[in-house]
């Protein structure tokens, strides 16, 4: 009939191709992380390394995955004064310890891109224990709350350590096994710490290992970049 309107079809009522599937990673959201609504528990453990403690934090609500939190990160990493006092010296990636010699990052949640981020602390004292910062960080994490993130439980659960104590390279990847030889022996030339057979044990587990991934940095990379940066 001359004039009269169509009516329009919605997009969703149109037929959908069944050989194109969306393959998208998905940024988390909150909502669909129990874990985001619920806190965490932390565990501490001392290293191989005596001046690094390091502190995972895992789910309250699944197990053997971590807790979400990617607002106290981005705090911490922005400065933020709410985290300035946060016993932090950096927050990296958990080696997978289920397949150690590919030096990769465990995940947080099985089959998703994000890793399971622990925290590294240096400790002032050598005799303060893993308890008492895994303490400290479970209150801060505690108290600290923003326009998108609203205060969570943070719990302790323990000291961890294994024993005999275990290499760094244990819980995180080489090139942050580096960073920190560089920042705890800082101005020491790449052939010492090579020729340093404690160090190269508590860094990576044995004389070998550590010589091997050493050797792998160059020259100018070892004396001009700022690992620790």
């Amino acid at each position: 009939m001359a004039g009269s309107k169509k009516t329009p079809v919605a997009a969703s009522a149109a037929p959908r191709s069944k050989r194109v599937k969306k393959n998208v990673n998905y940024s988390p959201i909150k909502a669909k992380f129990p874990s985001a609504a619920s806190g965490g528990i932390i565990e501490s453990l001392q290293t191989a390394v005596v001046d690094i403690v390091i502190s995972i934090v895992s789910s309250p609500t699944r197990k053997n995955q971590g807790a979400y939190i990617k607002p106290l990160t981005d705090a911490w990493r922005n400065g933020d004064d709410a985290a300035s006092g946060w016993y932090i010296d950096s927050i990296l990636p958990r080696r997978d310890q289920l397949r150690p010699l590919d030096d990769e990052a465990m995940k947080s949640i099985p089959e998703m891109p994000y890793p399971w981020n622990c925290i590294i602390t240096l400790r002032q004292n050598p005799e303060e224990e893993p308890s008492e910062i895994g303490q400290k960080i479970a209150s801060s994490f505690s108290s600290f709350s923003s326009s998108d993130f609203e205060l969570k439980s943070f719990k302790f659960r323990g000291d961890v350590s294994g024993d005999p104590l275990m290499p760094l390279n244990y819980y995180l990847l080489d090139k942050d096994c580096i960073m920190y030889i560089k920042k705890i022996y800082f101005g020491t030339s790449k052939e010492d710490i090579l020729q340093d057979g404690e160090v190269l044990i508590e860094f990576f587990g044995s004389e070998a290992e550590g010589k091997r991934v050493i050797s792998q940095v160059s020259d100018v990379e070892w004396n001009g970049r700022m690992w620790f940066d």
